[in-house]
């Protein structure tokens, strides 16, 4: 991993879902509260729904279909150690993965992306598998990356997300239910 540039956008592309999944996670309980000051206008939970779109979209850039540009085969060139990591860490199959990454696919073209109003899904995707594996991935990439890359993003991807709960909840003002 010798291409900083490339290196460098797959931590842009992870640090983005680690943002979006975190201010989604924070959003999560008081959308309904604070929307209810707003009558039908609904604005926090629209920006939950942006959230939840865009974790999907940055998840897919690094973790999607293998044509994706930003993917990670691309940029690590030993793949089975990447994927005997993944499926070792996440207690997975690889066919189980694969069905995993299929359903998030699907919902990303069908839902996110492309709205098809017949598009038959039970509920979002369960993200506990999108970030266990971009945490998974944000680790193997620092482990391997060249010494002389210079990384200064999260290190402590847990208190990077606390970090940014923190900020999105400091930001908002009391409520006041009278």
């Amino acid at each position: 991993m010798e291409n900083f540039t490339e290196v460098q956008g797959r931590f842009f592309a992870l640090n983005s879902f680690f943002r979006s999944y975190y201010s989604f996670e924070a959003l999560g309980d008081i959308c309904n509260d604070y929307d209810s000051v707003y009558q039908s206008l609904n604005p926090f939970t629209h920006i939950h729904n942006v959230l939840l779109c865009d974790a999907v979209i940055s998840w897919c850039k690094v973790f999607g279909s293998n044509k994706e540009e930003c993917h990670w085969k691309n940029l690590i060139s030993d793949h089975q150690a990447f994927r005997d990591r993944l499926f070792s860490e996440l207690n997975i199959t690889q066919k189980e993965f694969v069905a995993y990454q299929s359903k998030v696919l699907d919902f990303r073209n069908k839902w996110v992306v492309h709205y098809e109003p017949s598009y038959k899904h039970d509920v979002v995707p369960h993200f506990d598998l999108m970030l266990k594996s971009a945490v998974i991935l944000h680790t193997f990439l620092r482990e391997n990356v060249s010494d002389e890359f210079i990384y200064n993003g999260p290190v402590s991807i847990e208190g990077f997300g606390r970090s940014v709960g923190m900020a999105i909840m400091d930001s908002l003002k009391p409520i006041d239910q009278t």
